[in-house]
């Protein structure tokens, strides 16, 4: 099935998480690969493919909260309220993070007299070199990987406390296959 129904995602929903998935993951390896390396072809060509791969996200971000909003959601298992408060709210900050990310990434490249590549398609100018507004969203950029990090695992774990503690259907209903 394409679309979602009411009590299993539909095939591009799945496509779409998991492919963010594997995306985000990439991006903080190739982050943590980048920032820990010296200068060199090399790392600058990994800071090109972390902002092209942060647009990315960015139109895959769209697309999905497109079709999020187009689409019906499986139930929310059978649980308090205030755990169900806390699984909207993790997801909602999930989705918060997939558009703050890269335009915080974007800020902070753009104001630091960069330019920020999509793969060779289209470019975003440098803005300006205005250090105190490149600090502003370096900083920003790097706390909100953390939080995308910590709001990442409590989802995983959200996940798999579902599947092995209560044996209930809610990771089987997104799994990619």
């Amino acid at each position: 099935m394409i679309t979602n129904t009411i009590n299993s995602y539909g095939k591009i929903s799945k496509i779409f998480h998991w492919l963010m998935f594997a995306l985000f993951l990439g991006m903080f390896a190739i982050a943590y690969t980048m920032i820990n390396i010296p200068s060199s072809n090399f790392s600058l060509s990994l800071y090109d493919l972390h902002k092209a791969t942060g647009l990315l996200l960015l139109g895959l971000a769209f697309m999905r909260l497109l079709w999020n909003v187009m689409n019906q959601h499986p139930e929310l298992a059978d649980a308090k309220k205030s755990v169900k408060f806390a699984a909207k709210l993790n997801v909602f900050t999930l989705y918060f993070l997939m558009f703050v990310m890269p335009l915080t990434g974007i800020g902070m490249s753009t104001l630091s007299g960069h330019h920020v590549s999509f793969f060779g398609i289209f470019e975003i100018p440098a803005l300006a070199d205005n250090p105190a507004a490149d600090k502003f969203f370096s900083l920003a950029h790097e706390w909100l990987a953390y939080l995308l990090i910590a709001v990442f695992s409590l989802h995983v774990a959200g996940a798999l406390y579902h599947h092995y503690i209560r044996k209930d259907d809610v990771l089987r209903r997104m799994k990619p296959f």
